[in-house]
């Protein structure tokens, strides 16, 4: 058994109404409890809903599907506050807990509400539309509050427990843990599984992110740095990075050689420049180097001949070289040995470089270049050992 506990997002305010939402769920399943059980037994297995609804009032509240006579507009909301049993209550309670509170966080308490309801309508159309078979759950609602936060909140990590022969608990990216779930629903769905609503579960995912994205892309909502909308737009930078580097011409070299001014100072008639440094720095003395590196990212490429303070440009270039963003690094390493020519690291920086251009972007001879010239200046054994051995490797390839 595994199931989530929390999140590491930190909230700004006590989300009562998902609270208030979890206990009217609990309040009304106790209350209906004992008739959803009776209702299970055998006998009543293949008795219609409409004889036995004298017997069992709670029938009036399920969900039926449009072409039925025990249908009714209704339905679309009490539906969600009703549950088959304990276990079927616990864990959309526990999901819902866990990402309900942060999602109210953000949305407000009256936003977050009419947010859960109509996700909670549009799941319950998505199942009537495709099923003859009744519903309960508010597991259609609680799917549309796990859509929206992976637009929202998709880095943010959660502590998942497991429970087999002995107890434990790691750590995923919520956004990696919903797409598995969503990807499951879908899978489950098409293999014709029965006894869940798969259709409710895609119909509010799909309602809860596409409301989110919405909310972000109109900037209803402030955006913020690691939204979905954020990563999709580091990507695209990414992927226009590197494409530039792999048709053979480094973004960072410019065509003309010419002296860089030893002063750090920007180009006054460079806005935009200017402003990326200014954010750059700020960045770096607030400890928020992600997003100082995304900065980095873009001046880039709006000023491929740019250096920053030295140790700006050498820390941007170990931090994106330990995150895996290796072309960056390069650019940062080359920008620091183009303007630093007698500094102390430059040996190190050298080694770093090669070892980046001939295990990763593919570039043998610069890397040659780059590890015969720190070999004559290393003084650490092991590193020039391994500089010998890449050379090898080079020369043999």
């Amino acid at each position: 058994m595994i199931f989530p506990i929390r999140t590491d997002r930190r909230m700004k305010h006590t989300p009562w109404v998902n609270y208030v939402l979890i206990a009217v769920n609990v309040v009304v399943f106790v209350m209906t409890m004992k008739q959803i059980a009776a209702m299970s037994h055998p006998q009543f297995q293949f008795i219609p809903a409409e004889q036995l609804v004298e017997q069992f009032p709670v029938l009036r509240y399920f969900l039926y599907s449009h072409t039925s006579n025990m249908h009714h507009g209704y339905q679309f909301f009490t539906y969600q506050f009703l549950h088959a049993g304990w276990e079927h209550l616990i864990f959309n309670m526990l999901f819902l807990f866990v990402f309900g509170n942060s999602l109210e966080d953000r949305l407000g308490p009256i936003g977050y509400l009419g947010f859960y309801l109509a996700g909670g309508v549009i799941a319950g159309l998505g199942h009537v539309m495709t099923s003859d078979a009744s519903v309960i759950g508010a597991s259609g609602s609680v799917s549309a509050v796990t859509g929206a936060y992976l637009a929202l909140f998709p880095l943010s990590n959660v502590t998942m427990v497991y429970w087999f022969y002995f107890i434990g608990s790691f750590e995923v990216p919520s956004m990696y843990l919903i797409l598995f779930s969503f990807a499951l629903d879908v899978f489950n769905s098409f293999a014709g599984a029965g006894g869940v609503a798969y259709l409710a579960h895609i119909s509010g995912n799909v309602f809860g992110f596409a409301v989110g994205m919405g909310l972000l892309w109109t900037r209803l909502l402030p955006r913020e740095p690691f939204d979905f909308l954020a990563l999709a737009d580091r990507w695209n930078r990414r992927r226009q990075f590197r494409s530039a580097t792999r048709r053979g011409a480094a973004p960072w070299r410019s065509q003309v050689e010419k002296v860089i001014a030893a002063s750090d100072q920007p180009n006054p008639r460079d806005e935009e420049t200017a402003q990326l440094r200014s954010s750059i720095a700020g960045h770096l003395a607030a400890g928020r180097q992600e997003y100082a590196m995304d900065d980095f990212e873009k001046l880039a490429t709006v000023d491929p001949q740019a250096v920053l303070a030295r140790q700006a440009q050498l820390d941007l270039a170990n931090y994106a070289m330990q995150h895996e963003r290796r072309e960056l690094a390069a650019h940062a390493y080359e920008g620091f040995m183009r303007l630093y020519k007698t500094d102390e690291y430059r040996s190190q920086v050298e080694m770093i470089l090669g070892l980046i251009y001939a295990r990763y972007l593919n570039r043998p001879e610069r890397a040659a270049e780059l590890l015969k010239a720190a070999l004559e200046k290393l003084d650490d054994e092991s590193q020039k050992q391994m500089a010998r051995e890449i050379l090898s490797q080079l020369e043999s390839a």
